[in-house]
């Protein structure tokens, strides 16, 4: 049986879910029927991960593949991929990511690859951006969904978003859910690097202090909660942790220093062991203004972790409200607030919580079943 050989194109190789994504679709297919070859942009944590695979895949870097829009960048990036699919006459090639989304496709049909699939992470069209704006990612989705075989979504929130803004004909796309391994099972690696102790209340996310994450909403929760005067005796001292780094970091270090909220609240940067520092939270917050399938949530389900988040995107389809967690709407603070402190007041609501989580993350989410499903495709 010949080789399938496969590019697949995302944009950035930093640390983040869509990376690691597509890190294990890659890992997950067996080298006997797949021959992969990975393009992204150079110096990540992806590229390292792909190095060192057992089964030899081939990355090439584009250092033009950046995150915001620049014609000639742009333009450079999509004639090193047009050439790189020219010369290698791939049989697919299954992009990821907004800009490698729209590069990596129309760089692919101009190739004449025979199959084009997209994974959208989380569609990059927003409330937040300007009506200009929206129209031309609207229009530039449209482009990549005319020329695309099939259009992967996360979640079904953003099929249906999709299909309702006809950013691709609707029979074109279909939902692969997300899957991820579990992490190693220890605990105590936070608390011990922190001090903080057992009984004590960890409050934690893992995210990019980027706008789309809303760090400073987080910040300002934990600043009234830290503040509240009226704390039960027996609740223990409240810390907060966000693990993740970003453009607005330097704006939480500010927020945190003029709040008095050094030493109870702590921004980590990013960590390869996230995953397995969430172990040590009490509850998991994600307060994100937009969202696709965040594999973050994932991982505190998988570690039996209670989740406080916005219902945005597909996170109403990860987190059961009332069940495995609370979904606020519109980041009210206030509704923050009520859904962590039933949490912290109550242990055995914590530890039900979470333990339903970790069932559903299980039955839902597993990473056998998001590459079978992968590998279906691409064989059909």
């Amino acid at each position: 049986m010949a080789l399938v050989k496969i590019l697949q194109v995302i944009t950035l190789s930093e640390l983040g879910g869509a990376q690691k994504v597509v890190y294990h679709i890659v890992a997950g297919l067996p080298a006997e029927q797949f021959e992969v070859t990975v393009a992204c942009a150079p110096g990540g944590e992806l590229v390292n991960w792909l190095r060192v695979l057992p089964q030899g895949i081939h990355v090439v870097e584009i250092p033009e593949m950046k995150r915001n829009i620049s014609p000639l960048n742009d333009f450079k990036a999509l004639w090193k991929l047009y050439s790189l699919m020219k010369k290698n006459a791939f049989h697919i090639v299954h992009c990821h990511s907004s800009k490698a989304g729209i590069l990596g496709r129309l760089a692919a049909w101009l190739a004449g690859v025979p199959k084009i699939y997209f994974t959208v992470h989380g569609w990059g069209i927003n409330e937040y951006q300007s009506r200009p704006v929206r129209l031309f990612y609207e229009w530039a989705e449209r482009l990549g969904g005319a020329v695309s075989t099939k259009v992967v979504c996360v979640s079904e929130s953003d099929l249906a978003k999709g299909r309702s803004l006809r950013l691709a004909a609707g029979d074109k796309f279909c939902v692969i859910y997300n899957g991820l391994p579990e992490s190693q099972k220890r605990e105590g690696v936070l608390r011990g690097e922190l001090d903080i102790k057992g009984e004590d209340i960890i409050i934690g996310t893992v995210a990019r202090l980027a706008p789309q994450k809303d760090p400073l909403f987080l910040l300002e929760l934990a600043r009234r909660m830290i503040t509240r005067p009226d704390r039960g005796p027996g609740e223990g001292q409240l810390y907060f942790v966000l693990i993740g780094d970003g453009p607005l970091r330097s704006e939480c270090e500010e927020f945190i220093a003029g709040s008095g909220l050094n030493g109870r609240v702590f921004l980590l940067g990013a960590r390869e062991e996230a995953a397995e520092l969430v172990r040590d939270f009490d509850i998991f917050v994600l307060f994100s203004r937009w969202e696709g399938l965040p594999l973050t949530i994932i991982e505190a389900m998988q570690a039996g972790r209670p989740v406080v988040a916005n219902a945005v995107g597909g996170v109403g389809e990860l987190v059961v409200h009332q069940k495995t967690g609370y979904l606020i709407n519109g980041l009210d603070l206030k509704a923050a607030e009520e859904a962590l402190q039933d949490l912290i007041s109550s242990r055995d609501n914590r530890l039900s919580m979470g333990e339903l989580g970790r069932q559903r993350a299980d039955n839902l989410f597993s990473i056998n079943e998001m590459i079978k499903k992968y590998r279906e495709l691409y064989l059909t």
